[in-house]
């Protein structure tokens, strides 16, 4: 049955800490994952970006998060800032895949996250051949998150549908969300303005909620860095879900 799996892009952060914020002032910086995974059902982790996932992280997370979480990580900066896409890259994804089976395994993987760099204008033979190279199976998913214009095209979109892969919708105060479809069974989402009213925050749901009834997980992760209280966006939506 398809759900929403919501969260936040990141949890270990000190200054959500205190009376009225996400973590109570008792709470040991030790305890913040358990206490978010109690609250949340997925994670997006930007650590990962600059350093790849570990065997014994891993077996810890695998351990750490309950049934029925995800989570989500962003693919290593090798591939997408350095290697940009390029066949040179091709075996540090496996590379960045291998430690991450055991939570594939178990279900609690979320869509790996590929996020390339404003500067990187599009090129379909390029992205055709990377989509083409990089390990697919039903239980490890794909999302791509383009951050320049010129990827904003329906071939585009065809080129990661004909892979079942994602298109990373994107909200920031500058930028509507692309709203494509382009994965089969599921939708990515981030959101990444500074601020949301709650009528904002509702529409969402509303969105999600239609997207759920035509059997599509929806992966959505709020904000974590330079705004006010991220959390309260993703309990809205789930008080509107």
């Amino acid at each position: 049955m398809s759900k929403l799996y919501i969260g936040l892009s990141g949890y270990s952060y000190p200054e959500w800490q205190g009376e009225g914020l996400l973590y109570p002032p008792s709470l040991k910086k030790s305890q913040f994952l358990n206490y978010y995974v109690s609250r949340y059902n997925a994670l997006e982790s930007d650590g990962t970006f600059r350093r790849m996932p570990s065997d014994s992280a891993v077996a810890k997370w695998n351990t750490e998060f309950p049934e029925g979480f995800c989570y989500s990580p962003k693919m290593h900066q090798s591939v997408t800032h350095f290697k940009r896409l390029k066949p040179e890259g091709y075996d540090i994804v496996s590379e960045f895949v291998k430690p991450l089976e055991p939570l594939e395994k178990s279900g609690k993987l979320g869509p790996i996250l590929i996020q390339l760099p404003p500067n990187f204008k599009r090129n379909d033979d390029l992205l055709a051949e990377f989509l083409a190279n990089i390990p697919h199976r039903e239980t490890l998913r794909w999302a791509i998150e383009f951050r320049n214009d010129s990827w904003n095209s329906d071939k585009v979109e065809s080129i990661l549908a004909k892979h079942n892969v994602a298109w990373a919708a994107v909200e920031t105060d500058d930028e509507q969300a692309q709203l494509r479809q382009s994965a089969q069974q599921f939708a990515y989402v981030r959101l990444r303005k500074l601020t949301y009213s709650d009528e904002e925050l509702k529409k969402w749901a509303e969105y999600f909620r239609g997207l759920i009834e035509k059997g599509k997980d929806c992966f959505v992760f709020c904000r974590h860095k330079d705004t006010v209280a991220p959390w309260t966006w993703a309990d809205e939506i789930l008080r509107s879900k």
